[in-house]
């Protein structure tokens, strides 16, 4: 249901980083309950699409609260968790007790060459205010990456989110059964996607930049990366510039 805009905006382009208190507030798991169980078909799909041989040790950056791990092991892989959010660990730890860390993307605590492939999955590539920070994140899987290894890149393809706002249009849509209300749209440049949310009496905001396919692979070859396929889907279907999905599978040069 379709409701007015409640009060002033709530988001806006902000300095700060935003992910450091909205993955870390207990709302995050009403909000992203549904994820749970798409993790049965994600999980799997993801981690085929990775495509690494078992004993591999693999990154997931950022981890959660561990949802997709436990697909990641049952391929054999050696996984090492990592996120900023210290509530998101906490319950990774009870739910799937793997070796975890805190981390920032921008100064990532592994040694050069550690890892055989770096996971990162469900649009977790944008968070940052600048593009000089977004390209350091793919810097630094570069770095802990040996030469050849994999980073799984999983990102919303911008065509659709485009065509899905049109659709949906910017008012306030409430989940009564999830919980939350929220509202989409894009700034004021159109680079980067604004979601606002209230839920259990606070205020949210995400803002990601949703790049372009072309921006998405200078960016991989800036940071030392080939990317070797692209899909459109789960699936492993061809790239399409409309496809929801946009999933690219880079090799470390």
């Amino acid at each position: 249901m379709r409701r007015p805009t409640p009060g002033p905006q709530l988001c806006h382009t902000q300095a700060m980083d935003w992910f450091i208190k909205d993955f870390n507030h207990p709302a995050y798991f009403t909000i992203y309950a549904d994820k749970a169980k798409d993790a049965a078909h994600e999980g799997p799909a993801l981690a085929n699409l990775l495509d690494l041989p078992s004993g591999s040790r693999v990154l997931d950056l950022p981890c959660g609260w561990g949802r997709l791990n436990p697909h990641l092991r049952q391929r054999g892989l050696k996984v090492i968790g990592g996120d900023i959010s210290p509530l998101n660990l906490a319950k990774h730890r009870v739910s799937h007790p793997v070796p975890l860390v805190r981390l920032d993307f921008r100064a990532l605590p592994f040694r050069e060459g550690v890892a055989d492939g770096v996971f990162c999955a469900f649009t977790s590539w944008g968070y940052f205010a600048t593009e000089a920070e977004n390209l350091l994140q793919l810097e630094e899987y570069a770095r802990v990456l040996r030469t050849g290894g994999i980073l799984l890149l999983d990102l919303a393809g911008r065509s659709a989110l485009q065509a899905s706002l049109e659709a949906s249009g910017e008012d306030w849509l409430d989940f009564p059964e999830e919980g939350y209300q929220e509202r989409v749209r894009w700034n004021a440049d159109g680079r980067r996607i604004l979601t606002d949310r209230l839920c259990q009496g606070e205020s949210f905001c995400h803002d990601i930049w949703i790049p372009e396919d072309g921006e998405v692979r200078a960016f991989l070859h800036r940071a030392g990366f080939h990317v070797a396929q692209a899909y459109g889907g789960l699936d492993g279907r061809a790239w399409d510039e409309d496809a929801e999905r946009w999933i690219y599978r880079a090799v470390k040069r």
